[in-house]
């Protein structure tokens, strides 16, 4: 069901981008033919609340078929905002419906947050790539603001995602009561931090990738190209691992870029089987850091 589920919101993805309009405009007039040198080429818009329409479809459908199917298989999705997690019952309707757009809108927020990641790592003059000026294009003015602000936009977006479902949830005791607002607010600081955390498996696909196109030839294609000058940018803290032909600057660029967040976000649950004598005040290496930050709110 993990697996579906994942695969639905991929699918909802793509009906979002296709609402939003990536790829969806056509010209008139096509360059070279006697219509195009008549006349500029107009833009012509193609309708597509059609694929809002689909989306909601989708969203509710699933809701559903999760409600019908999972009693049965015992199953009751959990939600994960990387310092928390919050299980929804699927014998209920409401909050099946809940989970699905919850869900979504998560899901939604990191691929967002993969885009604004993609442009911190390629700021001008190095986004020439078929792949940063696609993502420049959907964010508009926005792609040119300061890397501070770009960093800080997904962190906030997630903090008030939290305010609205983390009250929400509390209020219907799928999680501890909240002390007040203070503690909303230090919860929903420390789930900003942890979309933070979702660069990894961004960082991790360019890395792999890098390393691959580095000793293998993958043929010319805009994606290369983005993979390549990323993950050279990426490596370039640590390109003393480069000894002429050799590049092992990927591997200490993947423990400090996919490592450090792992062990913030779901930190490593085989370390004591590793490391039998490990202190009890590194317990928090275990669960991540900032699961344990949430567990200990509120700070007096």
């Amino acid at each position: 069901m993990a697996a579906v589920d994942l695969l639905l919101n991929f699918a909802a993805l793509l009906m979002w981008l296709s609402w939003r309009g990536v790829g969806g405009s056509e010209t008139a007039g096509a360059a070279g033919t006697i219509l195009g040198n008549l006349r500029a080429a107009e833009t012509r818009i193609q309708p597509r609340w059609g694929y809002l329409a689909g989306l909601l479809a989708l969203l509710l459908g699933r809701a559903l078929v999760y409600r019908q199917v999972g009693p049965s298989l015992y199953w009751h999705p959990g939600w994960s905002a990387g310092a928390v997690t919050v299980t929804f019952r699927s014998d209920s309707l409401p909050r099946m419906l809940a989970y699905s757009f919850v869900g979504f809108g998560w899901f939604l927020l990191g691929a967002y947050t993969w885009a604004v990641g993609i442009l911190m790592f390629n700021r001008p003059p190095h986004d020439k790539d078929g792949v940063t000026r696609a993502v420049r294009r959907q964010f508009g003015r926005l792609a040119s603001l300061p890397a501070f602000l770009l960093v800080v936009l997904p962190w906030l977006a997630a903090a008030l995602f939290w305010v609205v479902v983390g009250g929400i949830a509390a209020m219907e005791r799928m999680l501890t009561p909240l002390q007040g607002w203070p503690h909303l607010f230090q919860q929903s600081l420390v789930v900003g931090t942890a979309i933070w955390c979702l660069w990894r498996w961004l960082i991790l696909g360019i890395l792999g990738l890098h390393f691959l196109n580095t000793y293998v030839y993958l043929g010319s294609h805009p994606l290369w190209d983005f993979v390549q000058q990323t993950g050279q940018r990426l490596c370039l803290p640590f390109q003393w691992l480069r000894m002429g032909r050799i590049d092992l600057s990927v591997l200490p660029a993947l423990v400090v870029y996919f490592g450090v967040p792992t062990l913030l976000s779901t930190g490593f649950p085989q370390l004591k089987v590793w490391l039998p004598g490990l202190p009890h005040w590194l317990d928090w290496t275990q669960f991540g850091a900032l699961p344990t930050i949430f567990r200990g709110l509120p700070w007096h």
